[in-house]
C-alpha cells in the first residue's frame, strides 16, 4: 500500500487497486517486457533456469524473492548466495556506469511504446462510444477513430527528444549521427541529473 501511495498519490489506496497496479507493471506482458536479453540478464544474475530456453519475457514471483534475497545478502556483507537447483551465485554491487549494465533502446522499441500509448487512447474511445451508441447502428467505421495513434506517432517523430534532424553537412557527418547514442531522453539521464561520472570517459 506505502508503494501505491507514492505511484498514485491522490488515488484512494486499497489492497485490490494495489495489486492490480504492481501486475499491470511488471507481470502482464502487455504492459511490461524484459525481451529475451533482459530475461537472459536477470536469469544469470540471479542464477535462476541457467542454460533452460528462454519462454517468458515479463518478470515472475520467483525473480522477486531472489531479488530481495541477494540485497539481502548484500547489505550483510555476504559474497556468495546458493539458490534452488544448488548453483552458487556471487554477490556484488554492479557498476551502474558500466556499458556491460545498460541496454540500448532501438529506434521500433520507441515507437512500439508510442503506438501503444495510441493503441490505449484509442481503445478508451472505443469503449465509450459502445456504451452511447445504439448496438444495432454500431459499425466499426463509427467506433473506431485512428486519429489517437497517428497523434502519438507525430508526436513522438515531431518533439520527441531522440528525434532529430540527420546532420548532412558531408557523407560522414550523417553516417557518425546515425551510429550516435544518447543517454538522455525519455527513461534516461536528464541534463541537470547527470554526473561527472556519467560525463567521464568510461572504459
Amino acid at each position: 500500500l506505502d508503494i501505491y501511495r507514492k505511484l498514485r498519490p491522490g488515488e484512494p489506496p486499497t489492497k485490490e487497486s494495489a495489486q492490480t497496479l504492481l501486475e499491470n507493471l511488471f507481470f502482464k506482458e502487455k504492459r511490461y517486457d524484459l525481451a529475451r536479453v533482459g530475461r537472459y540478464k536477470v536469469n544469470k544474475k540471479l542464477g535462476l533456469h541457467v542454460g533452460e530456453p528462454i519462454t517468458s519475457s515479463t518478470l515472475t514471483e520467483e525473480d522477486v524473492v531472489a531479488t530481495i534475497e541477494y540485497l539481502v545478502r548484500l547489505h550483510e556483507g555476504q559474497t556468495t548466495m546458493t539458490v534452488p537447483g544448488g548453483v552458487e551465485v556471487p554477490v556484488e554491487t554492479d557498476d551502474i556506469d558500466h556499458f556491460g549494465n545498460r541496454r540500448l533502446r532501438t529506434v521500433g522499441e520507441l515507437i512500439q511504446n508510442q503506438i501503444r500509448v495510441g493503441m490505449s487512447r484509442m481503445e478508451r474511445v472505443v469503449r465509450e462510444r459502445m456504451t452511447t451508441q445504439d448496438v444495432e447502428a454500431i459499425t466499426p467505421q463509427t467506433l473506431i477513430n485512428i486519429r489517437p495513434v497517428v497523434a502519438a506517432i507525430k508526436e513522438f517523430f515531431g518533439t520527441s527528444q531522440p528525434s532529430q534532424f540527420m546532420g548532412q553537412n558531408n557523407p560522414l557527418s550523417g553516417l557518425t549521427h546515425k551510429r550516435r547514442l544518447s543517454a538522455l531522453g525519455p527513461g534516461g539521464l536528464s541534463r541537470e541529473r547527470a554526473g561527472l561520472e556519467v560525463r567521464d570517459v568510461h572504459p
